[in-house]
């Protein structure tokens, strides 16, 4: 009786294992068994199985995609795809799942539309849903992308010196854009603001043309705004929101960005009382084309070597002027000369002109010279460039030895009041 159960019991395992394995075998083929495994609908801003759609750059395509199952199917994934735009895929999927039969799945996809691909050309977006074994016919929608009746668009922002900038230093910005919509736009307000400090520059492009009209009259649809001047020499170093803004189409549109700017403590290292800076002319006669080289000399009383910039303004309209070297940097008690020379346009008028040469420490102005250029006719100029020569002769020798004197007697006041007083 005994071996009889024990062989009922046998039979029944070896049955069910049996059992087992064909229903697995039949539930890891079911996807196979029934073709088409899913069907696939799909509606694209609404519109059911449209002919063409059409949108806009920089806008968001939205794909809603409708899986029909025919059958239990694993690790499905839908894909919506847009070609041919240059730089990168425009594309969107879900994560892989599970199907079962006679159930409606629904998975939404978004493509961002790029602002710089190409408007008023037809594209394809193709919808796909698959595994690994089988996939739902691909539907392909013909897309139209168009430009924005009105729409500007960053190209760069540009900071010197940067994003981290001592509180002694300006800051200098330059803002790039570039006209990606249909219609021209003028007076293009561009303004850089810190609205936590109150501090705000603005500046203007005068137009930006679009791409059909820049093909047209050979004009630009991009531009760069006039640099921008933040000062920061009351500022708290910390971090503060920098905000560059641009308003357009009369102001009823804007594209803004944020920067963290960071503003750092700093010093002069020396004061306006330890520099003498001399012209050794203030005044020089040049012929219309000619050249005149004015000669300065920075004497350093300081303690500390310091480092000097120079700017040549007021001489635009009428000659073009450059600092030799553009920096310099002189010891303590030392002294280096500096040149600037200008070159008077072929057609300056004549007569006397004055202009300026600043000189600067860490983008700070420390010094400024007020200087004289009297543009002569060819025959007084040459009677005088001779005398000219020999003023300057006898002024550069002259301010040598002041200059010697002065930081002799210095040095002397030094030695005494580092010798102090003794007491007994």
């Amino acid at each position: 009786m005994k071996k009889i159960f024990s062989l009922i019991v046998t039979l029944l395992v070896a049955l069910s294992f049996v059992t087992s394995n064909v229903f697995a075998k039949d539930t890891g083929n079911e996807c196979n068994a029934v073709d088409p495994p899913f069907l696939m609908n799909v509606e694209v801003e609404g519109v059911e199985n449209p002919n063409l759609v059409n949108v806009e750059r920089g806008d968001s395509l939205n794909v809603r995609v409708e899986l029909i199952a025919n059958s239990n199917c694993e690790d499905v994934k839908v894909k919506a795809w847009i070609g041919g735009y240059e730089y990168d895929d425009i594309e969107d999927s879900t994560p892989l799942f599970d199907i079962t039969s006679g159930v409606r799945y629904v998975k939404n996809l978004v493509l961002e539309i790029p602002y710089d691909i190409d408007a008023e050309e037809s594209y394809q977006l193709h919808v796909e849903a698959f595994n690994d074994d089988h996939s739902a016919p691909d539907l392909e929608i013909p897309i139209q992308i168009s430009a924005k009746r009105h729409q500007l668009n960053f190209v760069d922002v540009i900071f010197n010196p940067g994003l981290s900038v001592k509180n002694t230093q300006p800051l200098f910005v330059t803002v790039r854009v570039e006209n990606l919509g249909q219609k021209k736009q003028d007076d293009v307000r561009v303004e850089v603001a810190i609205p936590e400090l109150g501090i705000s520059q603005r500046t203007f492009i005068d137009e930006l043309v679009t791409v059909e009209q820049s093909e047209d009259d050979d004009e630009e649809t991009s531009a760069s705004s006039d640099t921008l001047l933040l000062d920061l020499s009351n500022v708290k170093p910390g971090t503060y929101n920098l905000r560059v803004k641009v308003d357009y189409n009369r102001g009823h549109d804007f594209i803004v960005q944020n920067f963290p700017l960071t503003v750092l403590g700093g010093k002069i290292a020396g004061s306006v009382e330890d520099l003498m800076v001399t012209a050794l002319t203030s005044s020089m006669d040049l012929n219309q084309g000619g050249s005149a080289v004015y000669t300065f000399s920075l004497a350093n009383l300081g303690s500390e070597a310091r480092t000097f910039n120079f700017e040549v303004t007021g001489q635009e309209a009428w000659a073009a002027a450059k600092a030799e070297p553009m920096a310099v940097t002189v010891l303590p008690d030392s002294t280096k000369e500096v040149k600037v020379t200008v070159n008077a346009k072929s057609d300056a008028d004549f007569g006397s002109k004055l202009f300026t040469v600043k000189v600067k420490e860490n983008n700070e102005v420390v010094q400024e010279l007020q200087l004289e250029a009297d543009i002569k006719q060819p025959s007084t100029a040459n009677l005088s460039s001779l005398k000219s020569g020999l003023e300057i002769g006898f002024i550069v020798l002259l301010v040598i030895l002041v200059i010697l004197g002065i930081i002799l007697a210095v040095n002397k006041l030094k030695g005494k009041e580092e010798g102090g007083e003794s007491y007994y």
